[in-house]
This record gives C-alpha cells, sequence and structure tokens, in this order.
C-alpha cells in the first residue's frame, strides 16, 4: 500500500534505519502471516522461524539471532548478526488503525561500517514480500 523509509540519527553514521509500510489488512492477519514460515523467512532469511524469547534462529544465508520479544499482534524484537560482527537489534511494530496495519521496522545498534542503504532496500524487500504474502 504505501511506504516509507528513513536513515535517522543526529550523528553523521546514523545509530539506526527504520523501513514501514501500511498493508490493507487488520492486525491480527498481518500478525498470523508474520508467524508463518514464509513470513519468518521474509523477515530472516530462508530457512529461519520464529520461537519463544530466548530462542535462537539462524537462516541459510548466514544471518543468526536470538529472539527477544514475541507479543503477539504488537511486537517483535530479535538480535541480528552475520559472521563474526557484533549483533545488532531489530523491532518490528505493528500499528493497525482501522482495517490496515503499519508496519515498522527500526534496526538499530548499528556499527559504523553497517550499509545502510543496503540495510533500507533489505527490509524493504523483506516487507514488499509480507504483502505480496497477505495479497494471495
Amino acid at each position: 500500500m504505501s511506504e516509507q523509509s528513513e536513515v535517522s540519527a543526529s550523528n553523521p553514521v546514523p545509530a539506526e534505519v527504520v523501513v514501514s509500510r501500511t498493508l490493507a489488512c487488520p492486525a491480527k492477519r498481518v500478525w498470523k502471516e508474520l508467524m508463518t514460515k514464509q513470513g519468518a523467512e521474509a523477515l530472516l532469511g530462508p530457512g529461519a522461524e520464529f520461537g519463544e524469547k530466548g530462542h535462537t534462529w539462524t537462516s541459510e544465508d548466514g544471518l543468526a539471532g536470538v529472539m527477544r520479544t514475541l507479543h503477539p499482534i504488537e511486537e517483535i524484537r530479535f538480535s541480528i548478526r552475520q559472521d563474526e560482527k557484533p549483533p545488532s537489534m531489530v523491532q518490528i511494530d505493528l500499528l493497525p488503525e482501522g482495517d490496515t496495519t503499519t508496519l515498522k521496522v527500526t534496526h538499530s545498534n548499528l556499527n559504523e561500517d553497517t550499509d545502510r542503504p543496503w540495510l533500507v532496500g533489505r527490509w524493504e524487500a523483506a516487507l514488499g514480500r509480507i504483502d505480496a504474502y497477505l495479497a494471495e
């Protein structure tokens, strides 16, 4: 539906990226899709899945992390890392408004050498996949 991205922070090198997309579905349906195998893989990568707090996840493309928070129909938080780099944090908020829901991804604790434009593209693509799954 609609899409918004920003690289935000007051420092020359932003500490986080924020990407959002408004989906033409109620939050309950969006949450249900996020909890499927394809929903989890859209966000975490192929072969990965969500679990309870403390669950360690790994994707086939080398990403890994730990689930920090899973509040149904509200928010998901997880750490994410690749290779030996320090982990960063991702928070996905579901912001319902009537029959639509905005999914907001905030990726924080980024290293100075993180390719922020690439990261924005990664999250925009993930939200696009979720949107497409909901349209099926």
